[in-house]
């Protein structure tokens, strides 16, 4: 291994301890304080707390990064901090709109499967425009998300992935990244983060599941980020898949029928009925991102 790779794998491995520790340590801790699942406990005080904690957890790779380049002597060049519109505005589009048409097609799959007999005016009888306008509000003001989404996003996507593209193929790369991202959620989920705490194999089935989630979100994040070379892209994007996805369109348009259905279903069903079009996205930015780039090519 060369000098220049081995200093890439010490600043990721720094950053990557730095990243991991913080969620590390204080789970436990607040599960031990408050004597239940930070995310699926009964008492309400949790509520406020696992928010907290959440902010503060999306805000750790963006601090990692930072101390990393500081405590390594790397300098700040290549942070991602640029925005780059020209010749790219088709990854910005993308970065707007793709996951705004997945919660809307989660939505009609919900329905088309798992509601079965039900119409979907029935289903869905709140899609009018005084709804609407509830729903664009919540776009508006998913814009606070924008800013822990950021913390996690200049860390992940602005610092580990050209850390590892440097070390590995791209395919691999993308797919490790996302597993490392899926494991850095483990104590989140195993406090009952996104799947609770009462499914089958908790919590190993829900870390495999993160870890799944995160390698097909890790594609598309990964793609608008190298291809505009900045980080706001991904930013959005995570911004909107944390707070306008298929589950909060249901509670904002479905019936008191068709949120029973839902809730009737265990949380790896919902799991995967939610990620069937991050699924689609997912294999379109693999295929776009490992594809050549002809112009290099010929360049050479």
């Amino acid at each position: 291994m060369s000098s220049k790779k081995k200093l890439t794998v010490k600043r990721l491995v720094i950053f990557l301890v730095i990243s991991f520790l913080p969620l590390s340590m204080l789970i436990p801790i607040l599960w031990a304080v408050y004597g239940e699942p930070l995310y699926s406990g009964k008492n309400e005080q949790l509520a406020v707390i696992s928010y907290l904690t959440g902010v503060f957890g999306m805000m750790v790779p963006a601090v990692a990064h930072l101390i990393t380049r500081l405590v390594t002597k790397e300098g700040f060049d290549n942070t991602y901090l640029g925005v780059h519109f020209k010749g790219k505005e088709g990854y910005w589009f993308a970065a707007m709109a793709v996951k705004l048409i997945e919660g809307w097609a989660g939505l009609f799959l919900l329905w088309a499967v798992f509601m079965k007999g039900t119409a979907f005016n029935e289903a869905y009888p709140n899609i009018n425009m005084q709804n609407m306008g509830a729903y664009l509000l919540q776009l508006a003001a998913s814009i606070i998300i924008f800013f822990p989404a950021f913390g996690e996003e200049w860390g992940w996507r602005g610092y580990m992935m050209p850390k590892l593209l440097e070390l590995m193929p791209k395919p691999a790369a993308v797919i490790v990244g996302g597993i490392i991202w899926g494991l850095w959620h483990a104590p989140l989920t195993i406090a009952g983060h996104n799947f609770g705490t009462d499914y089958p194999g908790y919590p190993f089935t829900g870390i495999l599941m993160m870890c799944l989630f995160c390698v097909l979100m890790n594609c598309f994040l990964t793609l608008v980020t190298e291809k505009t070379r900045s980080i706001y892209p991904a930013s959005f994007i995570h911004m909107i898949n944390n707070s306008l996805g298929a589950a909060i369109l249901l509670t904002v348009f479905g019936s008191e029928t068709a949120i029973k259905k839902v809730q009737e279903l265990n949380s790896i069903e919902l799991f995967f009925a939610m990620t069937c079009f991050t699924a689609m996205t997912a294999v379109i930015s693999f295929v776009l991102f490992i594809k050549k780039d002809k112009s290099k090519i010929e360049s050479i």
